[in-house]
């Protein structure tokens, strides 16, 4: 939208400021229908241009829009690999720090059992 918006205020510019340079310009009628015939085919010549720009740059943000669609899966399934990893590591970690919390449990229970409870 930005870059229709900017080809519709060069185009106005362009034709303002040709018009009002032809108009002002003291000339025979025969010259004047000559400028206009060349500034006419001057817009022509820079619209076209304009419109090879454009469909140049919507081509590049496609691509772009495609290479950074591969790149995001890419990166995803490379979290995943690594979260997994990351699982696969710490599994023999939890399961020491599962039976060190069971033995203070046991050694809790142990202790509770040893000494009596306070009668009120």
């Amino acid at each position: 939208m930005k870059a229709k918006s900017l080809l519709i205020g060069f185009l106005t510019g362009t034709v303002v400021a040709g018009a009002a340079t032809l108009l002002s310009a003291p000339t025979s009628g025969k010259d004047l229908r000559g400028r206009i015939k060349t500034n006419s085919d001057e817009i022509k010549t820079t619209i076209e241009e304009l419109k090879v720009k454009l469909l140049n740059i919507k081509e590049d943000a496609m691509e772009a829009t495609q290479i950074s669609k591969e790149t995001v899966k890419t990166f995803i399934s490379d979290v995943q690999v690594v979260i997994e990893d990351w699982k696969h590591n710490i599994e023999p970690n939890k399961t020491e720090l599962l039976k060190n919390v069971q033995e203070i449990e046991d050694s809790l229970k142990e202790l509770e059992t040893a000494i009596p409870s306070p009668k009120n």
